[in-house]
Parts: C-alpha cells; sequence; structure tokens
C-alpha cells in the first residue's frame, strides 16, 4: 500500500495523476474570481450548487484540469466540455468530453476537500475517497463473493480494502462511460486499475484509484 501524505493546497504530479487537497480553505473569493473567466458551461455547473465548499470543488476540479493539460504540454486554451451527442448538458449525466482537444481524455473526481484529475491519449477513470470506518452491510452490497474474502483476509485493514475496491470499479465505469447501471457487485475491481493511498495535513486518509483503457480491455 503505497501513502503520500499532501499539504495545504497542493496540486501534485503523482503517479500521472493529479492532486489537489485542502481546497474548502481557499479564500471566499476564490469562486468569484474563477467566475470572471471560466467558460459559460463550467460557471453554469458550478453554480447550480448551493453550498461555498461545493463551488470551490467545482472550480477548482476545472483549475486543475487545465494544471493536467498544462503540464502535459497539451494546452492550447481553456477546454470546453461536450456531453453525449453534444447537444445536451452536464445534467444529462453523459460522460463529457473536450471538446475542443479531440483525442484527449480526461476524468475528474473530488471528495471532502480533495480533488484528483487524469488526463490521457485514451479513455481514463479517475476516483477519489476519503477511507471511512469499516461498513459490513455496504461491503457485502458491493463485494463479489472472491472480493469480499480478500477485504476480510486482513481485520487491520478491511476499511483500507473496501475504499480501494469502491474507487476501483468507480473509476472502471468512469473509463468505460456506462456508469453505474448495473450491480456493483458485477463491477470488477481486483486488475482493473491502480490504486495509491494519501493522507491530507488533517491526517485523513484517502484512496485513489486511475483505471486506463488498457486495464479495462484486459477484463471486458
Amino acid at each position: 500500500m503505497s501513502r503520500l501524505t499532501a499539504g495545504f493546497f497542493f496540486i501534485f504530479v503523482w503517479g500521472m495523476i493529479y492532486l489537489m487537497t485542502q481546497i474548502n480553505n481557499l479564500d471566499g473569493h476564490f469562486v468569484d474570481l474563477c467566475r470572471s473567466f471560466f467558460p459559460n458551461h463550467r460557471n453554469e455547473q458550478m453554480m447550480t450548487y448551493r453550498f461555498p465548499r461545493d463551488r470551490k470543488l467545482c472550480a477548482a476540479s476545472y483549475l486543475l484540469l487545465v494544471y493536467a493539460l498544462r503540464n502535459e504540454g497539451l494546452f492550447t486554451t481553456l477546454p470546453l466540455f461536450q456531453y453525449g451527442t453534444g447537444n445536451e448538458t452536464w445534467q444529462s449525466g453523459n460522460k463529457p468530453v473536450l471538446a475542443n482537444y479531440p483525442g484527449v481524455h480526461f476524468s475528474i473526481s473530488h471528495c471532502g476537500g480533495t480533488a484528483v484529475c487524469a488526463v490521457s491519449h485514451n479513455p481514463v477513470g479517475i476516483d477519489v475517497e476519503k477511507v471511512e470506518p469499516y461498513d459490513d452491510q455496504l461491503a457485502q452490497a458491493i463485494c463479489s463473493p472472491s472480493e469480499y474474502e480478500w477485504v476480510q483476509a486482513d481485520g487491520s485493514v478491511r476499511a483500507e480494502r473496501l475504499t480501494e475496491l469502491w474507487t476501483r470499479k468507480e473509476s472502471t465505469v468512469k473509463c468505460s462511460g456506462m456508469g453505474l447501471q448495473v450491480d456493483p457487485r458485477l463491477i470488477p475491481s481486483l486488475g482493473s486499475a491502480v490504486t495509491s493511498f494519501f493522507t491530507d495535513s488533517d491526517n485523513l486518509l484517502y484512496a485513489v484509484s486511475r483505471a486506463d483503457a488498457f486495464y479495462t480491455k484486459q477484463i471486458s
């Protein structure tokens, strides 16, 4: 189990995963600043959130994508999202693509005050979750029999293993674009993605998984 400690408002390039923490502690004017130059579609989505913390996460996730594009040497202009056929909006629930970056795939996830992003020339999915106390009812609802056996094999890390499995499943379906339309127990996890753990400055443990087309092709 690999771990990383991330500090305040920290952007880190980590195994092709871009990570930003402590977003909730950003200045209250952060969202207003972002609104001054964000594309209309991102402002529209950001302002549908009721609470300031959610607006910050939405804004920071988009900036993290911009940072990733710059760091990969791909950035030319602010990215524009397209959903489904192109006539839909972010509310449709379809996986977004970058309309003005043909051939570039991305995925974003956030949890608490943390956001993660991945970019690739192949389909990619990413998910981050905070490790919560172990919940056996949840484990039985989302784990296949073999996965449940793996979670139970070491009682000292059941919570970490359950969170790892869930992020792997989430990143896998985000990579494929199919969404959570099937029984979670049927979504493969072991071997379908790569997972790491990190601890933020509040000593909260998170799991983050990245699934690439390479992995999902092996299990489809």
